[in-house]
């Protein structure tokens, strides 16, 4: 009799040891209610050089989780360089391509170079479109010295024209 009660103890005991290490586990993974919300961390924007009016530009999102990464990433475009004014600290997100379309604006003999620039709330979840504080919106677009700031992230590519 004492075997027995034994073995019914254990038997309850049994799926108790196996199944916290496997909840524990579970909630450890990411993506698996446990690894935090899903954020954008980074943009790549490809390709990082190019020339001509015929350059085009996309967006990839690096996340925290699955999916991992996302292609095209929503973002909102902006280009700085030679002649241009400082754009407005808004954003509207799209997700087709950049086209440069700065060069067949000059018919001039020297080569000028320009910023494209992606940026994206870090918020998956967050409107098309809205307002950038202009801290934010300075560092990331205006004076490009830091790529993640406040919520949002940019990335940067080169715009030759010939």
């Amino acid at each position: 009799m004492f075997r027995l009660d034994s073995e019914a103890i254990m038997s309850r005991k049994l799926p108790t040891l196996i199944g916290i290490p496997a909840l524990a586990l579970l909630l450890y993974i990411p993506g698996c209610g446990g690894g935090g919300p899903h954020v954008l961390q980074s943009i790549d924007v490809s390709p990082n050089t190019a020339a001509g009016s015929t350059a085009s530009y996309s967006a990839t999102g690096n996340y925290s989780g699955s999916p991992m990464t996302v292609t095209p990433q929503p973002v909102s475009w902006y280009i700085m360089g030679p002649g241009i004014d400082p754009p407005p600290s808004g954003y509207t997100l799209a997700v087709a391509p950049y086209t440069g379309q700065r060069c067949a604006q000059f018919q001039a003999k020297t080569t000028e170079k320009y910023i494209v620039i992606a940026v994206a709330p870090v918020n998956p979840s967050a409107p098309n479109s809205g307002s950038v504080p202009t801290q934010v919106f300075d560092d990331l677009v205006i004076a490009r010295t830091t790529t993640s700031e406040d919520g949002w992230v940019s990335a940067t590519a080169t715009l030759t024209c010939p």
